[in-house]
């Protein structure tokens, strides 16, 4: 009944056994900007659940990055923290169901930290109004878990303009670090560039007001992206990179979905294996950042097979948690892949169980956006589910403990030709 999303599909040079994906999704029990054994027992939970890609939350590519917002996890070169990710990826490899996992890889989050003088393409702070409206549009359930005023963090500072030298001085950064997390064992990485956060900020003309060469035009405005891509494909010519966007702004003067299409074909024209399409603005359109619908019908509708004709790598969309709808979309070719983040939550058996006819038996994610109410609100990494119990406890589990494996030489590094280097010069 589901075939076609079971169906494999390579991303550059990787296959993935299916069309199913866990979104990137941060606090899943990291501590202290560290992998845990929560953290692994929450993937391999998923990986025993069916799913054929998983991508981490964002990892942090630089020191700088990291001092500004320390609550989650990072790789720079002077971190020396690789046991944590080779004992992370391992553990999720020894599941032996076939599952890749790639690495969410981030220069920064801007002025989405809500801390003063931090570094983002434009002093363009957050106005209380237009975080205030981003919250009026969601569900009562949301609201009610909230025990703070969670807008005062937002817009309790003014960020500064990023330096060409500091932008320069993150590019290296940023490849660097992402070809370390391919020699800790990661089979391919992500560039996290939607959502608000650093990238999408320089992509914004909403928040980007630079004069230079980083701002005005749309191909100015992505240069930032643009370069960091292109850097990675140069240093790791073999290595799956997927950009992740948000699909539009629904904000006046904000980013529309015939531009986010143009930054994908120029993404693919500098090497991108695959789009991972998200929604929304940020903290200030919460409603599609976090949509309480069933499926991101917005998404869906700002996009549809438009994308699919402009460009010809792989599209993932996120938000997809009705099977039938998944299916119908991948047998299209609107989309090649669905993402589900809080529906991976409340049920890490999704894949299986659509594959199994058993699709009665799907625990639903309700949207009450419980778990995301917690995270923000300081469980950090140890977020809970009104319809899952087991979640953020899957590490009590021994089922979801690593398995003894072969180890030796990740895969990743075996696709390497003779002679190039994955360390930036």
């Amino acid at each position: 009944m589901y075939e076609c999303l079971f169906e494999p599909i390579k991303i550059g040079t990787v296959e993935i056994k299916n069309r199913v994906a866990v979104a990137p999704m941060n606090q899943q029990g990291d501590r202290e900007g560290h992998p845990t054994l929560q953290y692994m027992s929450f993937f391999n939970a998923r990986a025993q659940g069916g799913f054929g890609l998983m991508t981490t939350g964002s990892i942090l590519t630089s020191k700088e990055a990291h001092m500004e917002y320390p609550f989650v996890p990072y790789i720079y070169p002077t971190a020396f923290n690789a046991a944590y990710y080779t004992d992370f990826v391992e553990g999720v490899h020894s599941q032996g169901t076939g599952v890749k996992m790639f690495a969410q890889m981030s220069p920064g989050f801007g002025r989405q930290t809500g801390l003063n003088n931090v570094r983002a393409p434009s002093p363009v702070p957050f106005k209380r109004e237009e975080v205030e409206e981003g919250f009026s549009n969601q569900s009562k359930a949301w609201i009610k878990y909230w025990v703070s005023d969670f807008t005062a963090h937002l817009t309790r500072g003014v960020p500064r303009e990023m330096t060409i030298d500091e932008i320069k001085k993150e590019e290296f950064n940023f490849v660097r670090s992402s070809a370390m997390a391919v020699l800790y064992g990661f089979d391919g990485i992500e560039l996290h560039s939607p959502h608000g956060y650093l990238l999408h900020e320089f992509l914004s003309p909403r928040t980007n007001q630079r004069k230079d060469e980083y701002g005005g035009s749309l191909h100015n405005r992505a240069r930032f992206l643009l370069e960091l891509l292109a850097g990675c494909r140069k240093r790791m010519p073999t290595v799956p990179i997927v950009v992740r966007l948000s699909g539009r702004e629904y904000q006046e003067g904000g980013l529309s979905a015939d531009d986010i299409q143009q930054v994908c074909i120029w993404c693919e024209e500098e090497g991108a294996d695959a789009i991972s399409l998200s929604n929304g603005s940020g903290y200030d359109d919460n409603e599609h950042f976090f949509p309480t619908k069933r499926d991101n019908d917005d998404l869906i509708e700002a996009h549809g097979k438009t994308l699919k004709k402009a460009i010809k790598i792989p599209v993932i969309m996120t938000g997809i948690h009705t099977p039938a709808l998944a299916e119908k979309l991948v047998k299209e070719k609107s989309i090649d892949i669905v993402a589900l983040g809080r529906g991976a939550i409340a049920d890490p058996e999704w894949p299986n169980k659509v594959k199994e006819g058993r699709e009665k038996e799907i625990v639903r994610c309700t949207k009450d956006n419980f778990c995301t109410a917690m995270a923000i609100s300081g469980a950090q990494g140890s977020a809970r589910c009104t319809q899952n119990p087991n979640y953020g406890k899957e590490q009590y589990n021994p089922a979801y403990w690593p398995k003894p494996m072969k180890g030796g030489i990740p895969e990743t590094l075996k696709r390497w030709k003779p002679g190039e280097s994955f360390v930036p010069k």
